[in-house]
């Protein structure tokens, strides 16, 4: 291990068995570690690892240079999308990894790519699939993807139209016109379809 750079990890695990288990995991790595949990804090970890349960919002503000791995311990795939779209989340792993595996993707992630791994990708590629004939975003107007942004920034109608200089009603329309242009039924599913219109644009430029 001499020579690598060491890796901060901010461990937001809620279950206390599994965040034990999860610290004993990390420090065998072959990469150096330090591991610090939300109630003692560091001013710079590299890494989030975390879990549903956590208040990832809270902790992207206090941590913002830092990359969000999520934990993914059963949630449904339209939460792990928004969390990828509107949180930045540079990784899901799935419990079920091999050690091996995950130390892997911890040490992918903190180099600056993205970890997904195929059962995610797959959920999220087909779930983008069902929502739209086209299967992307191509065509729209700019205003249109600046709408779709800050929605999946979480911002309400009154917010977007504060910020675009529009009426409220305004945005009413080209939110509804946008639902219907890509086939969606709520802010949910738009947030589904873009970030898996940003993994198929990722995947065609390797």
């Amino acid at each position: 291990m001499a020579g690598q750079e060491t890796i901060d990890i901010l461990l937001a695990i809620s279950n206390n068995i599994l965040r034990e288990g999860l610290h004993r995991i990390l420090l065998e790595a072959r990469f150096p570690v330090r591991i610090f949990s939300p109630d003692a804090g560091h001013p710079a970890p590299d890494l989030i690892l975390f879990d549903i349960n956590q208040p990832i919002r809270k902790l992207r503000t206090l941590y913002p240079q830092a990359k969000p791995v999520l934990l993914d311990t059963g949630i449904d795939m339209n939460n792990i999308n928004f969390l990828l779209m509107c949180h930045q989340v540079r990784g899901v792993i799935a419990p079920d990894e091999s050690i091996q595996m995950f130390h892997k993707a911890l040490r992918i992630i903190y180099e600056g790519d993205i970890w997904i791994d195929q059962s995610h990708l797959k959920a999220l590629l087909k779930g983008a699939e069902a929502m739209t004939q086209s299967g992307e975003l191509k065509g729209l107007s700019l205003q249109d993807n600046r709408i779709i942004c800050m929605i999946s920034a979480g911002k309400k109608n009154q917010e977007i139209a504060e910020n675009l200089c529009l009426s409220e009603h305004t945005i009413k329309s080209h939110v509804s016109r946008i639902y219907k242009r890509l086939h969606v039924k709520n802010r949910a599913q738009l947030v589904s379809l873009a970030q898996s219109s940003i993994l198929c644009e990722m995947n065609e430029a390797e």
